[in-house]
């Protein structure tokens, strides 16, 4: 049971029994030489640096175009319900983590996910602040890295709420699509990514190097 507005409401929230203070870990920071030069900084956020990560996003909030602001919209309001630890697409906020992109302290891109049990991810977003330079691609990589190698899952699940992010991340990376199965996000199709085909495509997949 779940209150809203002073009434108690049913909400399936998948992994409820989940210790996931166990099962969460902070992705090991990895800096890659973007094609300007600069030296992006890969990181997880805390719920502390919630508000940096949105304030940083807000511009892209503005941009009408590519689904930009909507992306961004959400990705912002499950940073903030993260950090009052409501729950969001049917999973548990403590199954959430979000990834940034810093330039010299500056974030540049953020990408986040959530898991419904420790064997399934469940992909949320990604959004580049400045555009043109690989930095959503880079970050979506990071993102992988993250579920399959750091936090241990069998399967990813997303669903690609533009074209831009179908073609460019979903079909690259070689998801699977199942169009008789609905994602978290309650739409449909699902695309699907192994761990089995995961480790086929890592290696040109992720760049720079952890530090």
């Amino acid at each position: 049971m779940e209150e809203y507005r002073g009434k108690k409401v049913e909400m399936e929230v998948m992994g409820r029994d989940v210790n996931w203070k166990g099962v969460m870990k902070p992705y090991p920071r990895r800096k890659i030489v973007m094609p300007n030069g600069d030296e992006m900084i890969v990181r997880s956020i805390t719920v502390d640096e919630v508000e940096k990560a949105a304030d940083a996003l807000h511009p892209k909030c503005l941009v009408h175009r590519d689904l930009f602001d909507m992306i961004t919209h959400e990705l912002c309001a499950e940073l903030y319900l993260w950090k009052i630890g409501r729950p969001m697409w049917g999973c548990m906020p403590g199954s959430h983590f979000c990834l940034v992109g810093e330039v010299e302290d500056e974030i540049i891109g953020a990408s986040n996910g959530v898991l419904s049990s420790p064997e399934t991810g469940n992909s949320l977003h990604t959004v580049a602040i400045k555009e043109g330079l690989q930095i959503g691609a880079q970050l979506w990589g990071c993102k992988l890295e993250h579920y399959f190698d750091v936090l241990g899952i069998k399967e990813l699940h997303a669903a690609a709420e533009s074209y831009r992010g179908g073609t460019e991340l979903f079909q690259t990376f070689g998801f699977e699509e199942h169009t008789d199965k609905v994602v978290h996000f309650g739409t449909s199709p699902m695309q699907r990514l192994t761990k089995r085909q995961w480790e086929r495509i890592r290696p040109g997949k992720i760049t720079g190097k952890r530090i």
